[in-house]
């Protein structure tokens, strides 16, 4: 019998000649030697004496905290593996984009196992291993597969502009994420998300034993999938509940857990830079026929890692980059026409919903480029059925999150929908704070306008630059976009240029009409803007041609990526790299510390402090009180028993535990410009409450200011 078009198209790709293993190998050497060099010239910057134990502190970092990243990525292979016969035909398994699809499905699979177990209590570090562990196994028993694929694609390694900004890019993102997390970018106000909920979260469960929402932290009722891998990973390390000086365990053994999290956003942004040359070349295969796809995939994949924004995710403890690795398997899949269209569907929604998991934003910023991807490739005849099953397993998927919320507050998707499903704990003036401060107010010109144009009422960079022109997405968007153009208008890939404007149109749309406007929630969309560049580069015939293009692009996305970088913290953006977490906790001492280590030093043992402001608690030792602005501040309830007597709030706040209490200044009064106060908490009377508590043990000041803009006072006698 002849082969169909898909074994020849197998065969085809099996009888690809490879190349000189001395070839390659020396290939790898010139890599590493120029991936050293950069290293060291990049760990200079700011402060060139430093720049040796930079080096050891990057190495020490990596030795201790990957690891953790590493297994779970290394398990969540192994339980897509499971899933091969649902995907695969004979042969299969030479496609470049299968090993991206099983590692998408198993990551979903292991993130919710992760999820579930601790949602019940029973996620520890023997189950924490057993997940892990089986995982693991299941990638041992096909290791002569992977040995030889991995040995494959070394064998091909050529020396390439675009294969060095790849390496350099990945070199960026991992020193970057070898910086504790704090200060590192500038357009992150202090990390102050990561040390609020994506840090603090774990932080909380792992004390707890256990993943449930706090009703002082209205990010805990997001789904947290990523935040419950970092939990994962505290139990994979053995770590305690608390270090003996009350610090979390997650900073225990040199913050291994901690720094370990920095390290799984980076690889996980590797891992998608090498998936998105594989679906680039993947999709030159199936609809480019008799195109060259190797330096369009190289480009796809050194844009990856050359795009700032996605190193700043990928270097931070942030969810981002588990949708983009997440979205790239989807896409993946949608693409493959082998796999039966409901299937397809399917295994795409499956993923998609665990996207959506790590960052609901997904659903609308992820879910429908694949959706249009997947129908484009089905008659409209045949939509019915892969939209139904579709939509069946992605609520399926996502439903050990909507009934934890439901048990939790009688709100299936609290805080979002509360006209619909009930206001839970909270008051409908809090809804309407949540709201207002989670969407943007102007009118669609403006919203239009702010995509492509600066705010001029902005304060900051990153509010002032709140779409693509941000510095930080470099040339990435705009070769998107003309990509799309040079698709559209090209006969033989017109049809591909149409549905690639789409699934990047759709989900602007959805950055447009539900969410603040901030430039990093664009993020889900570089996938495809990377892949619509590379396809357009592709339809050059001239090789030459091509390749110089490429060159130029990659090259200036390396250079600005670095540059960017560079720019960081004063131009010193390694400056506390040598000091690790312990400048934020106190147990070293440095011009440069920040409040939380100065407050850590001046706490007696035992001492229960609360923070009137200040939401970023990760550093501050337990015990401890804190809310987010949108939660009830504990305050609230000695302003409501005494409203009139400020002089009584003290008292109340002694009767509810705390020993000393840190006013974040600067914090209430950004909170009541910003109007987000609860409607008993004004700035004046808190100022008369001050007056009334004894003098501050500590107080925090900025250079050249009369205002503090934070202060430590003890309520009762240590």
């Amino acid at each position: 019998m002849a082969p169909s078009w898909h074994d020849r198209d197998t065969i085809r790709h099996m009888e690809t000649p490879p190349t000189s293993s001395n070839a390659s190998k020396r290939a790898i050497a010139l890599y590493a030697s120029i991936a050293l060099g950069f290293m060291l010239i990049v760990l200079s910057l700011g402060n060139p004496d430093e720049t040796i134990d930079r080096l050891i502190v990057v190495l020490f970092t990596t030795l201790n905290s990957a690891w953790l990243p590493i297994v779970y990525l290394i398990g969540s292979l192994g339980f897509g593996r499971l899933f091969r016969r649902s995907f695969t035909r004979r042969l299969v398994a030479q496609y470049s984009t299968q090993w991206i699809i099983e590692l998408a499905i198993g990551l979903t699979i292991t993130l919710t196992l992760t999820h579930a177990l601790g949602v019940l209590g029973l996620l520890n570090p023997i189950t924490a291993w057993i997940i892990t562990g089986l995982g693991c196994l299941l990638v041992l028993l096909d290791r002569a597969q992977y040995k030889e694929s991995f040995v494959q694609s070394f064998q091909r390694i050529r020396i390439s502009i675009p294969g060095i900004a790849f390496i350099l890019g990945s070199v960026l993102v991992v020193l970057m994420s070898c910086i504790p997390p704090g200060i590192s970018w500038d357009s992150e106000f202090g990390s102050y998300d990561a040390l609020s909920y994506h840090l603090q979260l774990p932080r909380e469960w792992l004390e707890a034993s256990r993943i449930w929402p706090s009703e002082h932290n209205v990010y805990s009722f997001l789904p947290s999938y990523i935040e419950s891998a970092y939990l994962h990973f505290a139990h994979l390390a053995g770590v305690d509940h608390t270090t003996p000086d009350g610090l979390s365990g997650m900073l225990a053994n040199e913050a291994r857990v901690t720094m370990g999290v920095h390290l799984f956003s980076a690889f996980m942004l590797i891992i998608s830079a090498l998936a998105i040359g594989s679906l680039t070349k993947r999709t030159i295969e199936l609809y480019m026929p008799n195109t060259d796809s190797k330096a369009p995939a190289l480009c796809a994949q050194a844009l990856m890692m050359c795009t700032p924004w996605l190193t700043l995710v990928g270097s931070l403890a942030y969810n981002e980059a588990g949708v983009i690795l997440l979205g790239i398997g989807a896409l993946a899949v949608v693409i493959e026409k082998p796999i039966n269209p409901n299937t397809r569907s399917m295994l795409a929604a499956f993923i998609v919903a665990g996207a959506c998991s790590c960052k609901p934003t997904a659903i609308f910023l992820l879910a429908p480029a694949v959706g249009v991807v997947l129908l484009a490739a089905i008659p409209l005849r045949q939509w019915l059925k892969p939209i139904a099953l579709g939509l069946f397993i992605g609520l399926l998927t996502l439903s050990p999150w909507l009934i934890r919320n439901q048990i939790a507050t009688g709100s299936i998707v609290f805080p979002q929908a509360s006209s619909i499903f009930g206001i839970a704990h909270w008051s409908d003036t809090q809804h309407a704070v949540y709201q207002s401060a989670h969407h943007f107010q102007g009118s669609l010109f403006d919203r239009v306008s702010m995509l492509a144009l600066p705010d001029n009422t902005g304060t900051s960079h990153a509010s002032t630059y709140r779409g693509f022109t941000n510095i930080q997405w470099a040339l990435t968007p705009w070769l998107g976009f003309i990509g799309c153009v040079v698709l559209s208008l090209n006969k033989q890939t017109r049809t591909i240029g149409q549905i690639t404007t789409l699934a990047i149109a759709l989900p602007i749309v959805g950055w447009l009409t539900m969410t603040h406007l901030q430039s990093r929630f664009l993020i889900p969309l570089a996938p495809a803007l990377v892949v619509a560049c590379a396809l357009a580069l592709a339809t050059i015939n001239h090789q030459k041609l091509q390749r110089t293009i490429i060159a130029i692009i990659t090259s200036t996305a390396l250079c600005w990526t670095t540059f960017v970088v560079s720019i960081q913290l004063k131009s010193d953006p390694f400056a506390t790299l040598v000091f690790g977490t312990k400048i934020y906790t106190g147990e070293i001492k440095a011009e440069i510390a920040p409040w939380t280590s100065t407050l850590n030093t001046i706490l007696e043992p035992n001492e229960t402090v609360y923070l009137l402001g200040d939401a970023a608690a990760f550093y501050v030792r337990s015990p401890l009180i804190a809310n987010t602005v949108y939660d009830r501040w504990l305050i609230m309830d000695a302003i409501e028993t005494h409203p009139n007597a400020p002089s009584k709030w003290t008292a109340s706040l002694l009767d509810a535990g705390v020993d000393v209490v840190v006013i974040g200044s600067s914090e209430i009064h950004r909170f009541e410009h910003s109007g987000w106060l609860p409607e008993t908490i004004d700035t004046n009377t808190l100022r008369e409450w001050i007056k009334t508590l004894p003098e501050p043990i500590y107080v925090w000041n900025l250079p050249q200011s009369t205002e503090p803009i934070r202060a430590a006072y003890r309520l009762r006698n240590p």
